[in-house]
């Protein structure tokens, strides 16, 4: 009996001290906050999370599906429902792809934070050491601002300033909080977070800025804010920044070259592209070409409306960059007279097989800084002849026709429809009509033969 005692109070003894080592471990599969802060090499991988995560939220359906809810193309008869819900404008609650941005945008916001607040744990041992952190937690900063910006555009209403005060503006979440539920902002307030993440950005970010760069840098903040000023009518502010980054950034002239930077995503007018590798590649953009071996003829789901294609003079560089006339056979109609967008044709330098459609997302070109300056000068007022003078350098590069004695009402039009020359398939019309209060209606097609036909689909939404 004494023998057994002995023998269960030794096994007990020892089942404790295991029950208590298992309380002790660590998960396997991940680490703690407090473990996974410790080194600089730590904070740079973080640094790759947040860009990985920004370039996945800066193409695709983040880009294309607010095209789609616009006036610039029509639906073929072949496209399947892919993006029916929102060209339609028959939105719910289960409608994934607005929803896709919403979310995609917090989870790059909520990885942000986790920098912003924990970087400083890490002590650095050396100079170069501090100047990566510093420029890490800059750039946090910054993409956080940027990921605010497109919510609040998507969102929310346009900034005006004598009712921000009051319209709903978004969910600020400030701190790594994944139980967090917070109400939402005024527009003022969320506009008000986004300046001083541009603020705090610009404190820690000094990165001199380079064409094709694949990083945040002091120039993509100009650009940046630029941006944002535009849409709180800091329109002085938003000139100065602007031609900051017009006198740095040259436009393409070139047909030739104006082609290569969106097929070989390298130009002199791109400040800012999230880097891709064939290896590393995301938000693929087939649906306006999609080319069918099958009926050895192209697919796409939606195309220009003619509209937008007799927008451009015969010698604009963009007509032949953006746009491709070829056969097109959707279900069994083929036909030969319509042009499809060529934004998107497919790097090469990122393809494993010849119909793929990867290009980098380039989130600021140049070309945005003088619309940016010709729409703040004219929205200052007493300054169309100042509007003009961007509105031509940029016509000019394209070789389009400049315009003379154009003003008022007559020059905001121009300005207006040279955004969707230059930003076509971009996602930037809805922002566009949002910032002017137009509303829209879908116009003639190039061919209806193959256009997907509707009452809501096709004309006045």
């Amino acid at each position: 009996m004494y023998k057994f005692l002995k023998f269960t109070t030794i096994l007990s003894l020892t089942t404790l001290m295991m029950l208590s080592c298992d309380l002790d471990k660590t998960p396997y599969d991940s680490i703690t906050t407090e473990n996974s802060w410790q080194t600089v090499s730590d904070a740079v991988k973080f640094e790759n999370g947040i860009y990985s995560l920004f370039k996945g939220i800066n193409g695709g359906n983040y880009i294309y599906i607010a095209d789609y809810q616009s006036d610039l193309f029509n639906a073929t008869i072949s496209f399947g429902n892919r993006g029916g819900d929102v060209y339609s404008w028959n939105f719910s609650s289960s409608q994934y792809d607005i929803a896709d941005v919403w979310q995609g945008n917090y989870t790059c916001i909520n990885n942000c934070n986790n920098i912003i607040t924990n970087i400083d744990k890490i002590t650095p041992s050396t100079d170069a050491d501090k100047a990566t952190l510093t420029k890490i937690k800059g750039e946090a900063y910054l993409m956080r601002a940027i990921c605010y910006h497109t919510l609040v555009t998507r969102f929310a209403k346009d900034y005006e300033p004598t009712s921000a005060s009051t319209d709903l503006g978004l969910p600020l979440v400030l701190e790594f909080n994944v139980t967090a539920k917070p109400s939402r902002s005024t527009l003022s307030e969320t506009y008000n977070q986004i300046k001083s993440d541009i603020a705090d950005a610009r404190k820690s970010l000094t990165v001199v800025g380079a064409a094709n760069a694949n990083y945040l840098n002091v120039d993509v903040i100009d650009a940046f804010e630029a941006r944002v000023d535009l849409y709180l009518h800091n329109y002085a502010e938003a000139m100065t920044l602007a031609d900051k980054v017009i006198a740095k950034y040259p436009l393409i002239s070139s047909v030739s070259d104006f082609k290569s930077m969106w097929l070989n995503d390298s130009g002199s007018e791109v400040l800012f592209q999230p880097y891709m590798s064939v290896d590393e590649r995301v938000n693929e953009m087939p649906y306006y070409l999609s080319y069918n071996t099958g009926s050895k003829a192209y697919a796409p789901d939606f195309v220009p409306s003619k509209w937008v294609l007799d927008l451009y003079d015969s010698n604009d560089i963009r007509k032949s960059a953006y746009f491709l006339n070829s056969k097109i056979t959707c279900t069994d109609v083929s036909v030969t007279d319509v042009y499809m967008l060529y934004k998107f044709p497919g790097n090469p330098a990122l393809k494993t097989t010849v119909y793929q459609y990867y290009n980098m997302q380039k989130i600021f070109r140049s070309a945005e800084s003088y619309l940016i300056a010709a729409e703040a000068a004219y929205r200052l007022g007493g300054k169309d002849d100042v509007a003009l003078g961007y509105l031509n350098a940029l016509k000019g590069k394209r070789s389009a026709p400049t315009l003379t004695n154009v003003t008022g009402t007559a020059l905001f039009a121009e300005i207006k429809n040279e955004w969707i020359r230059e930003f076509v398939g971009e996602g930037q019309r809805l922002n566009d009509l949002k910032r002017w209060h137009d509303g829209l209606t879908r116009h003639d097609t190039q061919n209806s033969s193959i256009i997907m036909q509707c009452d809501r689909c096709l004309y006045a939404l």
